[in-house]
């Protein structure tokens, strides 16, 4: 069997964990983006004046 016929018979299989792995990586990218965000608000906090 050649490459083509293995992909086109189990694409599913392929295809499934790939975009489960894609997704996972995306999930954590954006994590650390969230992370540095949350960081750099509390760093520029600052208190409002009373009126």
């Amino acid at each position: 069997m050649n490459i083509i016929q293995i992909v086109h018979d189990h694409w599913i299989h392929i295809l499934v964990p790939m975009g489960f792995v894609l997704g996972c990586y995306l999930d954590r990218k954006n994590d650390e983006n969230l992370t540095a965000f949350r960081n750099k608000s509390l760093l520029f906090k600052r208190e409002l004046r009373q009126n």
